[in-house]
């Protein structure tokens, strides 16, 4: 798989991976709305492109506050990430270009205020996300 081309259809107005990028921006931005006043450490797992977090970073009251680590495992994605971090003065955006299934990069990062672990659903099966979501859904 493509993992650089496959990032093309969030540029697709109504695509699926268009709407799953506004909802998930959305709630980024609501917690970050939330968070205490102070240092917000964020973790984002799979993290593409960084279009998830960079793209409400960007222009988020909250941006300066906010010290990120997005953990890719394609260099290509990984540098679009860097890249888009650096255009948008977002230097507290670290980018590694990592396997996000090993735990040393979370070093210094953890406790996170959020974790980000929806890119991890463009590498499992459909069956798999559902139970993850269901899963989910049923806890109290």
């Amino acid at each position: 798989m493509d993992w650089q081309t496959w990032h093309d259809d969030y540029d697709l107005p109504g695509s699926p991976l268009a709407r799953r990028l506004r909802v998930v921006q959305e709630r980024v931005e609501a917690v970050l709305d939330t968070c205490a006043p102070g240092p917000v450490k964020v973790i984002s797992l799979c993290a593409g492109q960084g279009r998830d977090l960079l793209g409400v970073l960007a222009g988020h009251p909250r941006r300066a506050d906010v010290r990120a680590r997005l953990v890719e495992l394609d260099p290509r994605n990984a540098a679009a990430a860097r890249q888009a971090a650096a255009a948008a003065g977002l230097d507290q955006v670290e980018v590694l270009t990592a396997d996000a299934a090993r735990i040393d990069w979370c070093q210094g990062m953890a406790p996170a205020d959020l974790v980000l672990a929806c890119g991890i659903f463009g590498n499992v099966t459909d069956e798999d996300i559902q139970r993850t979501v269901d899963v989910h859904l049923r806890r109290p």
